[in-house]
């Protein structure tokens, strides 16, 4: 067990806690109550909403997931789905969200109660709530335990430590409602981007030996089909989790309904103080999705190069690269 960096990563979360409360007890709120708690009273400005946004997307099931696929496929072709978002997002913003904001819905199943009707509405949110608990949860704790456990070097069951993560996240995100996640997702949101793009960055300088452009031309010559996108197989022959064929089909599809339906999204532009705002922090975030590439997939990539790093299965590979280039202080930020 790593102690100093355990106790950073106490300091740190303390820090967000703080000056999340005080922010969120300055900002206005609503009389209405389902809209104070689901919307956060409609009083977020459009960087607030492309904070919330991107890290409601780039959490531990992004960061451990996409970068494990990456190995395991030793190929790029996971960088699709960071791309296609960017197209899906401005859809988003130039479509759906001026007939969200039109109507003052609080949720997307309110928008289909007035375009169908409320047996529709019922089974919608049926249908979302248990995608929720079968599908989403478990992926983004069990993801987020073993990069805690990874990075910590924690000797303790991963089942604690889901149970320690869910506890704590359904805590702030039941009393505090939407204002409180939006605001502490920016803050987090901050140190995550600034710290997600120096993890390849001190990863390129680890592969070149202290060089970062020695570090970047062993990427770039030594197994450069590594870095094939638009592929079906890899260097192995073994068809690749993303063959580039899925990007004229089903991918899309699946690009638009996370960002421009799917509740968890959706909430967070719906909650901007107007539809500026809303579009405002949308199409940045859509637009920062460009940039989710070195953090999500390019550590992958350089974790292939480093044969001393020791990675039983590819879900590990986020956290091993963390813990090997970055020192024990900083591993908790």
């Amino acid at each position: 067990m790593n102690t100093i960096s355990i106790i950073s990563f106490i300091v740190a979360t303390g820090a967000v806690a703080f000056f999340t409360i005080r922010i969120v007890r300055g900002m206005k709120k609503s009389d209405n109550a389902t809209e104070e708690y689901f919307t956060g009273g409609r009083a977020l400005a459009w960087p607030v909403v492309a904070g919330s946004l991107l890290l409601t997307n780039l959490s531990t099931e992004q960061l451990v997931g996409l970068n494990g696929a990456v190995f395991g496929d030793k190929a790029l072709v996971g960088i699709a789905w960071e791309a296609l978002a960017a197209f899906a997002m401005i859809a988003t913003a130039l479509i759906f969200l001026p007939k969200y904001l039109a109507s003052g819905f609080t949720t997307t199943p309110a928008f289909l109660e007035k375009r169908f009707d409320k047996t529709t509405r019922s089974m919608v949110s049926g249908l979302f709530l248990f995608g929720y608990v079968t599908v989403l949860l478990p992926v983004v704790l069990y993801t987020g335990s073993l990069a805690m456990i990874g990075m910590f070097d924690l000797n303790i069951p991963l089942w604690l430590v889901v149970a320690t993560i869910g506890s704590l996240g359904s805590a702030y995100a039941i009393f505090g409602g939407l204002k409180s996640v939006a605001v502490s997702d920016t803050i987090n949101g901050v140190g995550l981007l600034v710290g997600g793009l120096a993890i390849p960055v001190l990863a390129l300088v680890a592969l070149g030996d202290g060089s970062f452009f020695l570090g970047l031309r062993t990427l770039f010559n030594t197994n450069p089909e590594y870095l094939a996108v638009m592929t079906q197989t890899n260097v192995d022959g073994n068809v690749v989790s993303v063959p580039w064929p899925t990007l004229l089909t089903g991918m899309m599809f699946i690009q638009v309904f996370y960002w421009s339906t799917n509740q968890v999204i959706v909430q967070r532009a719906m909650a901007a103080k107007s539809l500026a705002e809303g579009q405002k922090g949308v199409l940045f975030a859509s637009a920062m999705k460009l940039v989710g590439p070195l953090m999500l997939c390019l550590p992958g990539i350089i974790a292939l190069h480093m044969t001393d790093l020791t990675i039983d299965k590819q879900d590990q590979v986020y956290g091993a690269i963390v813990r090997h280039i970055l020192p024990d202080w900083s591993l908790g930020l």
